[in-house]
């Protein structure tokens, strides 16, 4: 439908819906009944979507899905690309600019909280000191132990290591990482950034909630039928195009799926084990989502969700 056959108005380029959740909590479902009122076009926060050749494995949205609701930001970079939240950040203004010049309204769904915050508080700025190269910092950093990287770090920048879990070694590699490149303690840094929204504009943060065991049903459910749906010989297609070592192949499930086609593992263990590993990233989000700052958090299968959506949108 096009969007002049709406009879709601665009609301002001000022503020824009975010309706975000974890995996397989049923936010395409819930978009897509909001698209027959709205001239709805979504821009996915999902990290494994933009990669174009994996649309059963990550669970891409359908054709009919994406008929009944323009999704943009999904199935368009090559595996062998990475890609960040900065990429992201950049990339959303340019689609919203081009959703509202015809007239549509841009909504954010997804599960991808590090993109919803690069748009809500954008970055820390981290000058490097002269002489210092990111790439062979890194390198230094990766050689170490973890006790190796905390010992330093707390004699540099006790506060981070005192705030960061100690078993979490990437932030701690990451704290590290940035004392040498700036000179500076991550926690000082920390205490003086401010967060800059992109575009200044209002990011009106919907929490979909589930019901864990709910959910555990919908993993499952999701799962078996991207098995049965072709995952196998679309994970084989893409090997045939594709250095194994790609980013796209770091997504969830695709290294096991790899195991189960190379033969170190049966089709139904592969299955069992993305379950797992689908259901943990889940409860991250979880932890994640519950942490973000939102105008209501409530569950998916709350009957009077559409209608709090929807006067977000009006």
């Amino acid at each position: 439908m096009a969007a002049s056959d709406h009879p709601q108005p665009v609301p002001p380029g000022g503020k824009i819906l975010c309706v975000v959740g974890p995996t397989a909590c049923g936010k395409t479902g819930i978009m897509t009944r909001l698209a027959e009122r709205f001239p709805l076009e979504i821009i996915s926060l999902d990290s494994c979507q933009i990669y174009r050749g994996l649309r059963i494995g990550t669970a891409q949205p359908t054709a009919d899905e994406r008929r009944a609701c323009p999704h943009h930001l999904i199935d368009f970079l090559p595996l062998d690309e990475s890609y960040d939240a900065a990429c992201f950040r950049e990339d959303f203004a340019t689609v919203r600019k081009d959703i509202l010049a015809r007239g549509g309204m841009p909504v954010l769904v997804g599960g991808a909280g590090f993109y919803l915050r690069a748009l809500t508080h954008g970055f820390m700025d981290l000058p490097a000191q002269p002489g210092t190269d990111l790439a062979d910092i890194r390198r230094s950093i990766a050689d170490l132990s973890l006790d190796a990287v905390v010992a330093e770090l707390n004699k540099v920048d006790p506060d981070s290591t005192a705030r960061i879990h100690p078993h979490d070694a990437y932030r701690m590699r990451r704290a590290l990482e940035i004392h040498r490149l700036t000179g500076r303690p991550m926690s000082e840094h920390m205490a003086q950034w401010r967060p800059r929204p992109c575009l200044n504009l209002e990011y009106q943060v919907v929490v979909l909630d589930p019901d864990l065991q709910e959910l555990d049903k919908r993993i499952r459910s999701r799962m078996a039928a991207m098995l049965t749906g072709g995952w196998v010989e679309e994970t084989r297609a893409a090997l045939e195009e594709y250095p194994v070592d790609s980013p796209g192949f770091q997504c969830i499930g695709y290294p096991t799926i790899i195991r189960h086609l190379r033969g170190d593992i049966s089709l139904e263990a592969a299955g069992e084990e993305v379950f797992l590993q689908t259901r943990q990233y889940a409860k991250r989000q979880r932890t994640w989502f519950r942490k973000v700052p939102a105008l209501n958090c409530c569950s998916p299968e709350d009957p009077a969700l559409l209608g709090k959506l929807a006067e977000l949108l009006l």
